[in-house]
């Protein structure tokens, strides 16, 4: 047999154009983009349907009647993508979506009561938060190696960006030209071919559900799974710094244009046209830069973005410095939500993925609210340009406080594409989180076995864990043939996780490559995660149980 370390493997990633040559991602990219563009286009329209029928007051009131529902619902609602197939609570809530716009179009249409209009604007914010965990948490299970986690994810950003500009800016126009029944009949049009494009995409598969696990236990989950991994507390504390900053930036750039730099309510619009266009820049730069697996460089990058130039436009005031400051904001949001998001795929086991990003949406929801209720108060206190010098200094004060950590989250040397592909199939390290099969494909190595060769001998000491990469093994057990073994299989958990001898003999029925793992990086995965411990030892349960049924070597 000949080896060669995985991680040397000449199909390691490099750089990732590969996310758009992925079929299924480059739908949900698509679909994204038709419901972002739809996202946008509605927010305009419905801000400009609550100021004609109740003024400023009206406006307010809708941006509440979404968010409370909204922040209530997001852990409850992330359920569904880790107890569901995501492509099917994408499916749904993109199509619940269209009819809810379509009722919404025709109470307008109508004249119905406001109060109407608010509650199906309410119901559509609050079916809204189940989509971004649930797509979030598919991008991985698409993904065909963690760069193109990282450049989906890169991508959706600048989907979003785009469709900012766009739907914002094209629904104002059309707006001002037709009515809004029909731009929100535009919008129910977006969703409806968003979940045409779902329909395309292949159904994921989920995990059972666990033994023993209460409802309130699986609601809690990923509450619970934040609260006991310091790195993801982390993440999750700054994606929820930059969220008060969002919102305390909404209120800034009005006062900002107003009082500050004296260009009117027009430049309101000129300094969200420049965070727009920083966006879309920052957007390009994720890409570059998650592409590289250079995670924590983009989310200190993006922090310094951030900060740098609106502390310089509280010291500085001036409309070229406003200008800047708000297109550096609009770039380090980007970076710093896109790497943030990219962590939190990465770190998290696929069991409680959707969960957690469920926390993640309801923590931006919830801060920006904080931020808008702390802006007054911080004006007030410390006067606008003070304020805007706090707001600038937030982020990097956080990044640079525990850059350490951050630095050690970086994804560094490329991951082997066929090794990790294998992890992810394997039934025992599939509920891992990335950043875990990450590592193990890294410490693999390729054997090629001749046809006839013994793998692993009955009797003999486990001494690894084996998954078959191209070929066919057989199973004996004294003597006595149990099963094959094909691509994709596994054998070797047994000896390893009961610290026994090895059960049964394994040879090579033809020219075989298989993938093994040593002893200690197998445990230390394994037995770390209860998921994938739960998975290994019902298997090795299983087949020790059954004497006389196949048995795992």
């Amino acid at each position: 047999m000949s080896s060669t370390p995985g991680a040397a493997n000449a199909r390691a990633l490099s750089a990732s154009p590969g996310a758009w040559s992925n079929k299924s991602l480059r739908r949900l990219q698509v679909a994204t983009a038709a419901t972002s563009l739809g996202k946008w286009a509605f927010a305009l329209t419905l801000g400009v349907y609550a100021f004609r029928e109740g003024g400023t007051a009206a406006i307010g009131l809708v941006a509440l009647a979404q968010a409370v529902p909204a922040t209530l619902a997001a852990p409850v609602l992330g359920l569904a993508g880790d107890r569901f197939s995501r492509q099917r609570v994408l499916l749904a809530t993109n199509a619940a979506r269209a009819l809810l716009l379509a009722a919404i179009a025709g109470a307008t249409l109508e004249d119905m009561s406001i109060v109407v209009v608010f509650v199906l604007a309410a119901a559509f914010s609050t079916v809204s938060t189940a989509n971004q965990p649930a797509r979030a948490a598919l991008i991985p299970v698409l993904a065909r190696s963690p760069a193109e986690v990282s450049s989906a994810t890169a991508v959706m950003g600048s989907v979003d960006t785009l469709s900012f500009l766009l739907g914002a800016g094209l629904g104002g126009i059309v707006l001002a030209s037709t009515s809004v029944p029909f731009v929100v009949g535009l919008c129910c049009l977006s969703y409806a071919l968003a979940t045409a494009l779902m329909l395309a995409i292949p159904r994921d598969a989920r995990p059972a559900k666990r033994r023993h696990e209460s409802p309130t236990v699986a609601l809690a989950a990923g509450f619970r799974t934040v609260v006991r991994d310091h790195d993801l507390r982390l993440i999750v504390g700054i994606i929820a710094t930059l969220s008060v900053v969002d919102g305390l930036t909404n209120v800034l750039v009005i006062v900002t244009a107003i009082h500050l730099l004296n260009i009117g309510t027009a430049g309101v619009g000129y300094l969200n046209i420049a965070r727009g266009a920083g966006g879309f820049a920052g957007a390009a730069i994720a890409l570059t830069l998650l592409g590289r697996s250079r995670l924590a460089i983009a989310l200190a990058l993006g922090s310094l973005a951030i900060g740098g130039p609106m502390i310089l436009l509280g010291l500085f005031p001036h409309v070229s410095v406003g200008l800047l400051a708000w297109g550096a904001l609009g770039l380090g949001y980007v970076l710093v939500k896109v790497s943030g998001v990219t962590l939190v795929q990465r770190l998290t086991g696929d069991r409680v993925l959707a969960r957690v990003l469920g926390v993640l949406e309801m923590m931006f929801v919830a801060t920006i609210g904080l931020g808008a209720i702390l802006a007054p108060a911080l004006i007030s206190l410390i006067g606008l340009r003070g304020t805007l010098i706090v707001t600038g200094a937030a982020l990097p004060a956080v990044a640079a406080l525990r850059w350490p950590v951050l630095r050690r989250l970086e994804i560094g040397a490329p991951v082997p594409q066929r090794e990790f592909e294998l992890m992810r199939k394997c039934a025992v390290f599939a509920p891992l989180p990335l950043a875990t099969a990450e590592g193990l494909a890294r410490r693999a190595v390729h054997l090629d076995v001749p046809a006839g060769a013994v793998v692993i001998e009955q009797g003999e000491p486990g001494d690894r864990f084996y998954l078959i990469d191209d070929g066919a093994v057989e199973v004996l057990q004294d003597g006595v043939l149990r099963r094959q073994q094909g691509p994709g299989e596994s054998f070797g958990e047994i000896a390893l996780l009961r610290n026994v001898a090895r059960t049964a003999t394994v040879r090579a029925l033809r020219q075989t490559r298989l993938l093994a793992l040593d002893r200690a990086p197998f445990l230390i995965a394994v037995t770390g995660h209860a998921d994938s411990y739960d998975v290994a030892t019902e298997l090795t349960d299983r087949y020790l149980r059954a004497r006389a049924a196949p048995t795992r070597s």
